[in-house]
């Protein structure tokens, strides 16, 4: 694939089908904490954009009969994205953007071994997680990274009283 898309010129079209895995946007739409570390950002980066595109749309109920949905001011979503330092935030520019142009949408960056200059969050995703979900198990959480942050964030909801049908995880690793 990555051959074909690097002798593709500009203008080129191709088309794709999906997603056709199992990770992905669950109704009904709730406040929502994305939970993500390095290149696990990719498919928040696709569900951010599209649930902060502008007016309703249209996402399958649980009997996959189609169902409106306008997250634009209704629901909270959170992205608590960890790196090790600030040279390694994915798309960092284009998550500020957004948070400055929708007052629902949070981004919270962390970073483990950030330097001096840093002034977002420091340390480890799961450090920063309790004080959005705790008491708020009302929510969906979607965590997708390397398996040990994975089981510690979703152990971690879970020991906040979550229900784990509220929690979906990709693991890569």
């Amino acid at each position: 694939m990555s051959n074909f898309l690097c002798d593709m010129k500009e203008g080129d079209e191709m088309h794709c089908q999906g997603p056709f895995g199992d990770f992905i946007l669950r109704p009904p739409m709730r406040d929502t904490i994305f939970v993500a570390t390095g290149t696990g950002i990719a498919p928040f980066r696709s569900m951010l954009r599209w649930l902060l595109s502008s007016g309703p749309e249209s996402m399958p109920d649980e009997r996959g009969r189609p169902s409106s949905i306008n997250v634009q001011a209704q629901h909270q979503l959170y992205l608590i994205f960890g790196n090790r330092t600030e040279k390694d935030i994915y798309y960092h520019d284009e998550f500020l953007r957004l948070a400055q142009e929708h007052p629902n949408f949070h981004y919270l960056p962390t970073l483990s071994r950030g330097g001096t200059d840093w002034r977002g969050l420091r340390g480890y995703v799961q450090e920063h997680v309790p004080a959005i979900a705790q008491g708020r198990t009302d929510m969906h959480a979607y965590i997708c990274g390397l398996d040990k942050m994975v089981k510690a964030n979703s152990d971690l909801l879970k020991s906040l009283g979550w229900d784990r049908k509220s929690i979906r995880y990709e693991k890569y690793d």
